[in-house]
């Protein structure tokens, strides 16, 4: 059963579009990026706090594994690769020409705002962080490929499962598809790989990139997803959750 079975539409909204609240909208994202923002820095002090801040360990045991472990010579350039599917100098520029498409041509300009407010704020957590926690790069072998000022957190785990999940709910949404939701970690899994493998992050990097990717896509997500249906339908939710819990 569809969600138009289940919340049929007054004859007077048939045909008409959701109109988004934007200052809710607002609202609900500055809310989510402030607290994406705080899991970020409240991990990396944690580390601090923990005597972790220049590897663990158990970190380095991790690096030196990856280290003594050498892929052959396609699956290594594949590592040097893969970190593209996570930086700015591509998905930016790819979510602007993609945002921009859905606005104008598609006339889904929530859509447009969700990927463009996704990959800006990933994008824009990460290096406020760096800024402010200056964790130094591992400092066992060679650093490799694409990497650029502080380890902490990792802007490619950030990016990747925020970005990647948000494509794949949309996709569920619009045609059903679950195939998304095995590209999507799949991605995700490669991209902390490769940043393993190349020596460039420490492995709290990328939990602490990934706790801040989470936190970012549920709030947006949840903001977005929200603010997509009619204020009817969101009324008419929550007189049926009342009536269920009485």
């Amino acid at each position: 059963m569809t969600g138009a079975e289940r919340h049929p539409l007054p004859a007077e909204f048939a045909g008409a579009r959701p109109r988004p609240e934007w200052r809710r909208l607002a609202l609900r994202v500055l809310a989510a990026y402030v607290v994406a923002w705080g899991v970020g820095i409240g991990f990396g002090l944690l580390l601090r706090a923990a005597g972790m801040w220049n590897g663990a360990p158990w970190e380095r045991d991790v690096l030196r594994w990856f280290h003594e472990h050498p892929l052959p010579f396609l699956l290594d350039r594949m590592m040097l690769v893969a970190p593209l599917f996570g930086t700015n100098l591509t998905i930016l520029p790819a979510m602007l020409i993609v945002g921009w498409w859905l606005w104008k041509e598609r006339r889904e300009p929530v859509l447009g705002a969700h990927l463009l407010i996704v990959a800006v704020g990933s994008l824009s957590l990460n290096p406020t962080m760096k800024y402010l926690l200056d964790r130094d790069r591992p400092d066992l072998y060679p650093a490799r490929g694409m990497y650029n000022w502080a380890a902490y957190p990792s802007g490619h785990a950030i990016l990747t499962v925020v970005l990647y999940f948000t494509l794949a709910l949309m996709l569920r949404r619009a045609r059903g598809w679950w195939w998304p939701f095995l590209a999507a970690p799949a991605i995700v899994l490669l991209t902390c790989y490769s940043r393993l493998y190349l020596s460039v992050h420490w492995p709290t990097d990328l939990i602490g990139g990934l706790l801040i990717g989470l936190t970012w896509l549920l709030g947006t997500w949840g903001a977005f997803r929200m603010l997509e249906e009619p204020a009817f339908v969101r009324e008419r939710r929550h007189h049926e959750r009342r009536r269920t819990r009485s």
